[in-house]
């Protein structure tokens, strides 16, 4: 092709003249595949590295196949070229094979016949196994000649090519979790919200559980399910109870809303938890399991040395020493289930997007459920 003006420096260019069709070729450099490899024709690639650019050319004859090998360096844009002609390597069987590496992907092919060319893309060598599709056949006035990932088509009467891609498009396996991108410090604003090419998430909650080491000073995440010690003498134990979204990608409603709002990372200081906790939450508290069971009241009387009290969308629970439960002659644990609730009228559940899903409305009112409950257990010191 006359648009070709690459100069090549430095290739190295042999042939094995004598193989037969049990041998295989190998190129473990090689990361790219020229499709259909046959006739005249040649390619153009950006090499991945500054190293020299790998190619094997395998050509199996009806007597004998034929392999080349060769090297090719980079020009100064790094890019590399091969006219098939220049380098004595045309193959005229049609079950040819030629493989180059490493390249970016991006690179092309040309096919050339008597009356145009045909161009396809070089074929990455990992997307080969990938789901592909036959050609429709055009009957006898087309013939197809069937290549690694493409189909060369030639309209017989003509001699005019043309080259198919046979491998299918996949859709994209993950994106971006939905949330906020983060400008980094002296961005203003410093957050915005994503809510665009991301994934967003099945709209689900976590209640987070806290309590401060009275020795360390550190603050300790109960997890749901696990145990804290109550306390063994006239201390009180202290839970922070607070709701967030799950993490699995969501992003907050309103345009002008905080777009961190509901992120669980946000939790890991003071400040930064008060600001970015879900809102318009309350809390209802469990104690005890089967016949002992009680529904305590917030602000409400410690029922097992436990009592809970609601503030600013949190759960403060109190647990403090209690004899029926803990002594020298009793070792007793307490099950404890705090339930965040939302009101399922008033429209808070899409402060959020996806929205929450709200369970129903329990306790005589419009509050449901707004996600999954906290379970610990209360243990003896």
């Amino acid at each position: 092709m006359k648009l070709m003006k690459r100069i090549m420096i430095a290739l190295v260019l042999w042939a094995i003249p004598a193989m037969t069709f049990a041998q295989t070729v190998s190129c473990k450099d090689c990361t790219h595949d020229v499709s259909i490899y046959m006739g005249d024709g040649g390619f153009i690639a950006e090499a991945a590295g500054d190293d020299k650019v790998i190619w094997v050319a395998d050509c199996p004859g009806v007597i004998r196949r034929v392999i080349h090998k060769g090297e090719l360096e980079p020009d100064e844009d790094g890019v590399v070229m091969l006219q098939f002609a220049d380098r004595g390597i045309v193959c005229d069987a049609e079950r040819g094979h030629l493989q180059l590496g490493p390249v970016k992907d991006g690179g092309w092919f040309w096919i050339s016949g008597d009356r145009n060319s045909a161009v396809g893309s070089l074929v990455n060598q990992n997307r080969l196994g990938n789901p592909s599709t036959d050609i429709v056949s055009a009957g006898s006035g087309v013939k197809l000649t069937r290549g690694r990932g493409a189909v060369l088509l030639e309209e017989t009467s003509t001699g005019r090519l043309g080259l198919l891609p046979t491998i299918l498009l996949e859709p994209p396996t993950s994106f971006r979790k939905c949330g906020y991108n983060d400008g980094g410090l002296g961005a203003s604003p410093r957050y915005t919200r994503r809510f665009s090419e991301c994934t967003m998430g099945d709209g689900n909650t976590l209640a987070l559980a806290t309590v401060t080491d009275g020795i360390t000073g550190e603050t300790v995440r109960i997890r749901n399910r696990g145990t804290v010690a109550r306390p063994a003498g006239t201390g009180t134990l202290t839970l922070i109870v607070d709701l967030w979204m799950n993490g699995s990608g969501h992003f907050t409603t309103a345009v002008d809303g905080s777009p961190t709002l509901g992120h669980p990372e946000f939790a890991a200081t003071p400040t930064g938890r008060a600001a970015n906790r879900l809102t318009n939450v309350r809390y209802s508290v469990e104690v005890g399991s089967g016949m002992t069971k009680q529904v305590l009241s917030a602000d409400g009387a410690a029922a097992g040395g436990v009592s809970f009290a609601l503030a600013n969308d949190t759960a403060e629970i109190s647990i403090v020493k209690d004899d029926g439960y803990c002594s020298d002659t009793i070792n007793n644990s307490l099950p404890v289930i705090v339930r965040p609730e939302m009101d399922t009228l008033a429209g808070h559940e899409a402060q959020v997007t996806p929205p929450i899903p709200l369970l129903g409305g329990g306790g005589g009112d419009s509050f449901g459920d707004a996600g999954e409950a906290l379970n610990f257990t209360v243990t003896c010191p």
